[in-house]
């Protein structure tokens, strides 16, 4: 049995729980440490059950050793699930309100025939998370590494007439031949106005002289996430464009300096938006300062200026100001932060 198998036994206790059920595919990956697909898992201190079907069987068997028991569904999961809560004899089952469907909770409740309760739960294995083991960011740093390759290379193609489309069509080729699985969302290239869109999609846009190019990357390296922003340009960069760059690239250097263990996460939101407010662009900043990052691009914590929690070593997020002039341009600079004992190490290597 690993230990975070062990550390969720003690919420459950703690909670007055017999089991959860875990629906998050992310959430599962975390507790059997191997990137799962389409399976539900049982997570009890009687025994925990591994629910998938024979498309993933073989590969289960590999990583659930020792972890838990595997039950091949091949149809009426739910029926399964149901029945193995009963035959172990278990009453309040938790499950993950946010993850599982309610079609497919209402499938568990009828099958269970009222012999157990279903008890909604919240973020008990997303908690967890937060704080990476070093396993995880040893993977994160890869990922972050290969992110970052990406980035210099694709300023080869930063040309006049690249579509925006082709631009991130080279980050996908490249990052897969430097060992990431996948991109770790829809590739952002945002050429000209199209940047003051923080999500633009990436389209048919040809860049043009004088433009700013924003890149939003990220890569899945053996299930890890990374998430990088970096602000390209071609030719001469205007006075409005070269201002706006420079206070967005202050507000990082600010946020990033007051990251250490115990602060309060609002206070590095509010040290960047601050200064971004000080500067005349405060309603132009309209996202929070970050996010954690780890098997998902986002996940916990949030760092907003309505997280009063405090950081903890082993914490990793992003640091991410940005101004956005609808119709004209938008900057954002994005790194990835890893919190340690005494401070913080940036892990991207610092914005440029």
């Amino acid at each position: 049995m690993n230990s975070r198998l062990k550390s969720a036994y003690l919420a459950l206790k703690s909670r007055n729980l017999d089991a959860l059920l875990v629906s998050s595919p992310a959430n599962i990956s975390y507790l059997t440490e191997a990137t799962c697909r389409d399976a539900y898992l049982l997570v009890s201190p009687k025994k925990s059950i591994y629910f998938t079907d024979s498309r993933y069987t073989e590969e289960a068997k590999a990583f659930l050793k020792g972890k838990a028991v595997l039950c091949e569904c091949n149809g009426l999961v739910f029926k399964r699930i149901a029945g193995e809560i009963h035959r172990l004899g278990l009453n309040r089952v938790g499950f993950e309100e946010r993850h599982l469907p309610y079609a497919e909770f209402a499938k568990v409740k009828e099958y269970s025939a009222a012999r157990f309760a279903l008890i909604p739960t919240h973020s008990i294995i997303e908690d967890k998370r937060q704080v990476k083991d070093a396993q995880e960011i040893m993977k994160l740093r890869q990922a972050a590494r290969i992110t970052n390759l990406a980035l210099g290379y694709i300023r080869r193609f930063i040309v006049p007439g690249a579509r925006e489309i082709e631009i991130a069509g080279e980050l996908e080729r490249f990052i897969r031949y430097r060992g990431a699985r996948c991109a770790a969302f829809d590739i952002i290239v945002a050429t000209g106005p199209n940047s003051s869109q923080p999500h633009h999609l990436s389209g048919s846009r040809k860049l043009k002289k004088g433009e700013p190019v924003l890149i939003d990357l990220g890569v899945d390296y053996e299930g890890y996430k990374s998430d990088l922003t970096r602000v390209l340009f071609l030719g001469k960069i205007n006075l409005l464009v070269r201002r706006v760059y420079d206070i967005v690239r202050k507000a990082q250097e600010l946020a990033i300096k007051k990251i250490r263990p115990g602060v309060e996460i609002a206070e590095i939101d509010r040290v960047a938006r601050d200064y971004i407010v000080s500067q005349g662009y405060g309603s132009n900043f309209t996202h929070n300062l970050g996010h954690g990052f780890g098997l998902e691009v986002h996940e916990s914590p949030q760092i907003s200026g309505r997280e009063a929690s405090s950081l903890k070593p082993g914490m990793v997020f992003t640091v991410e100001p940005g101004i956005y002039l609808p119709g004209k341009f938008g900057i954002r600079i994005e790194d990835m932060v890893l919190i340690t004992t005494k401070g913080c190490e940036v892990i991207s290597g610092a914005g440029d």
